[in-house]
């Protein structure tokens, strides 16, 4: 007997040897059938679960966000839709009139090119009036830069981490970049272990909402206060309590050397765990983001002598990413400029030949500035790109300013990877943009903002079909995890995790897709939301 059956649906298997169904089997929390209702009739099921026409999808696949980031800016000040410097700073204001006996003040998500006052940061000044007793962090919705006020940029420049990250603070302006952002989370205090289960969970609880059964995301150093050992100690003990609504496949980040050598003489290695959590790839970040103008360019920036940043050398980029390969790890490296990805590939190539292995499964997050000659070494190599369709919504501006505009041309060139045969792996990037996975499929497929322009999309060569951006959350997610065999897809003998949307994205108008919402999330084959 089954312990559930779906049926009366449209099930899109994504399974091209049974692409359609109606109804879907579970026992054990496998699938164990997929077929007619004609067929579904005849089997005897605990709980018969009528479907009334939707869609079902295979769960989905978050391929690159912070969940940890996410829950810790949702308890502090989200500032996403800010549309002001001043909204900003009100927004300062509220929390310690909240929150009067605050030690410290984070806030995350302003993105300075929305603005409508002034397109800039809040300064050092502007948060000091406001309090200059409590350090306090403003941070850009790319991660890669803040606004402190002065007491919080001493602080951060007088930890021992900081001391070779001088370029990275800036004691004049208040502004910090890249890791020494990180920094500050030293001032806060050490969470419990059951302090941050409790923040995991919440973001857990807030993906499958979304119909995200899986996530790939990156924490070990984005708890503040709390070190990787407790975050991984989290999420097992988490996993032991049967309390995770989600799988998670983590890209475990590390800056200095000498902590991912820790971690590797830990035993830690890739793809070690349980049903529900599994350690991924090395994550390292080589480059800024292209809103704060820290992504790695081989030209400068229009108007300016600067090329952005490139936080590791070849030398050090090739220790860590020749030390993952002789440990059999796959790497994702963040890198959003042609720069970063020139040092990246060569990293990657230098370990191949040094260790040559079968399967590691490298890639490259973002990968949004490419060339040409970039995306054929990233074929011949098989390098993975995890790309954010959702950035077009926010970035086809910026990158007119940003870049010539024939280069523009080969930029977030996501049909281009696919026709060329790169495994192309959707995420959001969450908290930087939101990680609706059909907000994202919209974007993917119409290459338009939210309202509908420009007319035919951004460079549209480079849209999606429907199907081609549900695989980037399904089989190709699964495919960067090496879980092929076990989801992605919906089939015999795969995990039980499924979604159901009000609305068949494959019928309805591309513009509507972002409007289409989800009913049921099932992992593992209970139901985790229900709307």
């Amino acid at each position: 007997m089954l312990d559930r059956l779906f049926y009366n649906g449209v099930v899109k298997t994504m399974n091209d040897d049974m692409p359609l169904a109606q109804a879907v089997g579970v026992k054990d929390g496998r699938i164990c059938f997929v077929g007619s209702d004609e067929e579904a009739a005849a089997l005897s099921a605990e709980e018969r679960i009528d479907l009334k026409g939707k869609l079902m999808l295979p769960g989905f696949n978050e391929g690159h966000m912070h969940l940890a980031t996410y829950s810790f800016t949702n308890s502090n000040i989200a500032m996403h839709k800010f549309t002001s410097v001043a909204e900003c700073l009100d927004s300062v204001k509220k929390r310690l009139a909240d929150k009067p006996d605050s030690q410290w003040i984070f806030g995350r998500g302003f993105n300075e090119d929305l603005f409508t006052d002034e397109r800039r940061y809040p300064t050092k000044e502007e948060l000091d009036a406001i309090r200059d007793d409590i350090p306090i962090m403003l941070v850009r919705s790319c991660g890669h830069v803040a606004a402190c006020n002065t007491l919080a940029v001493q602080k951060i420049a007088a930890f021992p981490e900081a001391a070779d990250m001088g370029r990275l603070i800036d004691l004049e302006t208040g502004v910090v970049t890249e890791a020494a952002t990180k920094v500050f989370y030293k001032i806060i205090n050490e969470p419990s272990v059951e302090e941050v289960e409790e923040m995991l969970h919440f973001g857990l609880e807030q993906l499958v909402k979304e119909g995200i059964t899986m996530c790939q995301t990156d924490d070990l150093r984005a708890v503040p206060g709390a070190d990787w050992k407790k975050v991984l100690a989290a999420f097992q003990n988490l996993e032991k309590k049967g309390n995770m609504p989600a799988r998670v496949y983590e890209q475990s980040q590390f800056i200095r050397f000498e902590e991912f050598e820790k971690y590797l003489k830990a035993g830690y290695r890739s793809n070690q765990g349980g049903e529900y959590f599994r350690t991924g790839p090395l994550k390292l970040i080589e480059d800024g983001s292209l809103g704060a103008r820290t992504a790695a360019l081989t030209v400068p920036y229009p108007g300016t002598d600067k090329k952005g940043i490139l936080l590791f050398t070849q030398e050090e980029l090739d220790r860590f990413v020749v030390t993952a390969q002789k440990y059999k790890m796959p790497v994702a490296v963040h890198c959003i400029g042609d720069a970063s990805m020139d040092v990246t590939i060569k990293a990657i190539e230098r370990a191949r030949k040094e260790y040559p292995a079968e399967d590691i499964r490298h890639g490259i997050v973002h990968a949004q500035l490419t060339r040409p000659d970039i995306l054929e070494k990233m074929a011949e190599l098989d390098i993975i790109a995890y790309i954010q369709p959702v950035f077009v919504g926010s970035d086809m501006d910026i990158v007119a300013e940003r870049v010539s505009p024939e280069w523009m041309e080969h930029t977030y060139a996501w049909k281009t990877m696919d026709n060329m045969g790169i495994l192309t792996v959707g995420g959001s990037d969450a908290p930087v943009e939101s990680f609706s996975v059909l907000e994202n499929i919209y974007f993917a497929v119409t290459r338009q903002k939210k309202n509908g322009t420009p007319e035919g999309g951004w460079l549209p060569k480079e849209k999606l079909t429907v199907e081609e951006a549900v695989k980037l959350f399904t089989v190709n997610a699964a495919k960067a995890c090496y879980q092929e065999n076990d989801t992605g897809m919906i089939k015999n003998g795969m995990r039980a995790d499924l979604v159901v949307l009000n609305e068949n994205i494959f019928e309805i108008a591309p513009e509507e897709i972002k409007n289409v919402t989800v009913s049921q999330t099932v992992t593992g084959g209970k139901t985790v939301y229900l709307a």
